[in-house]
């Protein structure tokens, strides 16, 4: 019988580079009646091995790649084999390594991000972010005075329930790690879900949080994280305020990165920085300046599903990210079993927006490749 299928991808309207591309299959649309997830194999046109990282429930396979580069309008196909032979490991991994209040993610064994759930914080956050030259793109200083809270990249709320849950001050909110849903990683990208509990200072439960974070295995100077999450009223009716003290995502840029130190922002209308882009829409906004001796990036891009999109933004020439639609669009309320999802994707970055072609992935995140089973004969 049969172990293998080809899969034809299309580019579409726009140049591909180190671009995410997911694929469901049906089991019963496969050869073979049992699968192996472990030893699925794919290969380009010139028979080269690609990594593919796969993830299996009853029913599907889902495949999971990326496109490393692809023009416009062009088309790439691929040959699966199934059950063949043993995992290929010399195409690079994403690894997770646990450490004390932390997971760290390598990719090809070098550091390039942590999560850090340490409970003598207020809440846990991701960072730093190493970017091409060994320097972080995010700004993690423990001992400034200025915005401590400001830790990487993190989720806050300036008002849930009248709780401050973005600054730290007294009677500030807390979140509390409950349990680790899911601790993903292979050759393509990591993943790592949690159950968060928001609580006020003295423990309190306000409401609950799954938080799930991808980062993908691709250059550090074009680094992707996906960041999705959902809020749910587990405990009750819940009042989100109409504060500018929230994202809920929020980013600290490096500080030499920051408009007051020369760098600049740009969002996708193409205003600029803090006086033409703070308290306006758009779908996306970058931030990039110098970071030892580099050009060093990060755009922030939200997903057009979020039914509040385009968000404002709350973005700061002193070095803040934080897409935000309680200030400028009311506050919200979930009443109890209510939840309101988000999810982002953060491109870190060498070069300033033309050059790092920040629109084209974003491209990448909402119209990604069409892919799609096809014939030998085609």
């Amino acid at each position: 019988m049969c172990n293998q299928i080809k899969i034809k991808v299309a580019a579409g309207n726009h140049d591909r580079e180190h671009c995410p591309v997911s694929f469901q299959l049906l089991k019963t649309s496969l050869p073979l009646f049992e699968i192996n997830s472990l030893n699925v194999h794919m290969f380009d046109e010139s028979g080269a091995s690609v990594a593919v990282q796969t993830e299996e429930t009853e029913d599907t396979i889902v495949l999971h790649w990326l496109i490393r580069e692809l023009a416009a309008q062009e088309t790439i196909t691929y040959t699966i084999k199934f059950n063949e032979g043993k995992p290929i490991n010399e195409l690079g991994s994403v690894d997770i390594f646990e450490r004390e209040n932390r997971f760290d993610i390598l990719i090809d064994n070098e550091l390039a991000t942590s999560y850090v759930m340490d409970p003598a914080l207020a809440k846990p956050y991701i960072g730093p972010i190493i970017g091409p030259n060994g320097k972080s793109y995010t700004r993690l200083d423990f001992e400034t005075t200025e915005h401590p809270h400001h830790r990487s990249i993190w989720l806050g709320i300036g008002d849930v329930n009248g709780i401050d849950a973005w600054n730290e001050r007294p009677n500030y909110g807390k979140q509390k790690i409950n349990h680790i849903r899911e601790k993903y990683a292979g050759p393509v990208f990591a993943r790592i879900s949690s159950e968060i509990e928001w609580t006020n200072f003295k423990g309190h439960p306000l409401m609950n949080e799954r938080r799930t974070f991808t980062i993908f295995n691709t250059p550090a100077d074009a680094r992707l994280i996906d960041i999705s999450f959902t809020l749910s009223a587990d405990f009750g009716r819940v009042e989100l305020g109409a504060t500018k003290e929230a994202g809920p995502l929020g980013i600290r840029v490096a500080e030499t990165m920051s408009v007051d130190r020369g760098g600049t922002i740009v969002n996708a209308h193409g205003s600029i920085n803090e006086e033409e882009c703070w308290g306006n829409s758009a779908p996306w906004c970058d931030y990039f300046g110098k970071v030892g001796g580099d050009i060093l990036g990060i755009a922030t891009f939200e997903d057009p599903q979020i039914t509040e999109f385009p968000t404002y933004w709350h973005i700061r020439n002193y070095g803040l990210i934080a897409p935000n639609n309680f200030y400028f669009r009311g506050g919200q309320v979930l009443n109890k079993g209510e939840s309101l999802s988000y999810t982002y994707r953060i491109y870190f970055h060498r070069g300033d927006t033309q050059e790092a072609s920040v629109a084209e992935r974003y491209q990448d995140f909402i119209h990604p490749p069409k892919v799609k089973v096809i014939k030998d004969d085609e």
